[in-house]
C-alpha cells in the first residue's frame, strides 16, 4: 500500500514538472517576440534622441536615388490631395447652388415626417396589426441642381400665368430647358465622381499610402540599425560577436526596407493613372459646356422671338 502511495505520488510529480516545462516554453515562445519589439522600439527611440538631442553624427544616409523619389512622390501626394479637396464638391448634392432655407426645413420636416410614418408601419407589422397610417409620399423636393432650381421657379411661375401670355411659353420653355441642362450638370458630377475623385481617392489611400508607409519603415529600420552599429562600437570584447551578429541582421534589414520603398514609390511616379484621370476630367467638362451650349443657342432665339410678339401685342393693346 505504501509502495502504491509513494508510486502515485512520483507520478504526480513528474506530471507536474512536465506540465511546468511545457508551460514555461510555451510562455517564452509567447513572450519572446512581443520581447523583441520591445527591445528593438527602445533601441530606435534611444537612438531618435541621440540624433536629435546629442548631436549623432554618425548616421547612416539614404541613397541619392532614394532621396529623388521621396521628392517626386511628395509633390504628387501634394498634387492629389489639392485635387482631392476642390474636386470633392462634384460629389455633394447640389452643390452649384445653396438652397433658399425655407426649402431645406421643407426637405427635412418631409423627410422625418415619412421617416416617422414608416417606422410607425413597420411597428404595427411587428405586433401583428394592420399599418393604419401609410407611409407619406415626398412632394417637395430640394431641387439637385441649379438647373433644376431655375427649372422650379421657372415652372411655379408660368402656372399662375394665363396659358396664352408669351410669359408664360417663355417660362415653360425656360423650365424645359433649365431642367436638361440641370441632368447634364448631374452627368457631369457623377462622372467626374467616378472617373477622377474615386481614382485619386483610391491612389492617395493605396498606390501612395503604401509608399508613405514604406517610407515610415524604412525610418524606423534605419533607426534600429544605426542603433546596432552603435552597439557594435561601445561593445566589450566577449558581446562584440553578439553585436556584430545583431548589427549585420540589422543591416539586411534596412537595405530590404529602402529596396521595397523605392519599388513602391517607383510605382507611383510611373503610374499612368493621374494623367489619364484628368484627361477623363476634361472630357467631362466639354461634352458638359457643349451640351449647355447647344441648349441656350435653342433657347435663347426662341426667347427673343417671344420677347418680340409680347412687345408687340402690348403696342396692340395699348
Amino acid at each position: 500500500m505504501s509502495a502504491t502511495i509513494n508510486q502515485q505520488v512520483q507520478n504526480f510529480g513528474a506530471s507536474a514538472s512536465r506540465l511546468a516545462s511545457s508551460t514555461y516554453d510555451t510562455l517564452v515562445k509567447s513572450v519572446g517576440p512581443a520581447s523583441d519589439t520591445v527591445s528593438k522600439g527602445f533601441s530606435q527611440a534611444t537612438q531618435l534622441a541621440r540624433e536629435r538631442v546629442g548631436g549623432e553624427k554618425d548616421v547612416t544616409v539614404l541613397p541619392e536615388d532614394y532621396r529623388q523619389l521621396e521628392e517626386k512622390v511628395d509633390k504628387i501626394k501634394l498634387i492629389t490631395e489639392k485635387f482631392l479637396q476642390v474636386t470633392r464638391t462634384f460629389t455633394l448634392p447640389h452643390n452649384d447652388y445653396t438652397p433658399p432655407v425655407v426649402d431645406s426645413a421643407t426637405d427635412i420636416a418631409t423627410n422625418f415626417a415619412a421617416g416617422a410614418a414608416t417606422l410607425f408601419a413597420q411597428a404595427q407589422r411587428v405586433v401583428g396589426a394592420s399599418p393604419s397610417v401609410t407611409p407619406m409620399n415626398k412632394t417637395e423636393q430640394v431641387p439637385k441642381s441649379l438647373g433644376h432650381a431655375l427649372s422650379k421657379a421657372a415652372l411655379d411661375g408660368a402656372n399662375v400665368l394665363p396659358a396664352q401670355d408669351p410669359f408664360a411659353t417663355a417660362l415653360k420653355k425656360f423650365a424645359r430647358t433649365e431642367e436638361r441642362l440641370g441632368d447634364a450638370k448631374l452627368k457631369l458630377d457623377a462622372e467626374v465622381t467616378s472617373r477622377f475623385y474615386q481614382p485619386y481617392n483610391n491612389s492617395l489611400n493605396q498606390l501612395i499610402g503604401n509608399a508613405v508607409r514604406a517610407r515610415r519603415n524604412v525610418n524606423a529600420v534605419r533607426l534600429a540599425y544605426d542603433a546596432a552599429r552603435a552597439k557594435l562600437k561601445a561593445a566589450k570584447p566577449e558581446l562584440a560577436e553578439k553585436a556584430r551578429v545583431e548589427m549585420e541582421k540589422a543591416e539586411d534589414e534596412f537595405v530590404g526596407a529602402v529596396d521595397d520603398a523605392m519599388g513602391k514609390m517607383k510605382l507611383v511616379i510611373e503610374s499612368p493613372e493621374p494623367l489619364k484621370n484628368l484627361a477623363d476630367f476634361a472630357a467631362a467638362q466639354l461634352a458638359y459646356f457643349k451640351a449647355a451650349e447647344a441648349l441656350m443657342a435653342e433657347l435663347s432665339p426662341e426667347i427673343d422671338e417671344l420677347q418680340v410678339t409680347n412687345e408687340a401685342m402690348l403696342r396692340r393693346g395699348a
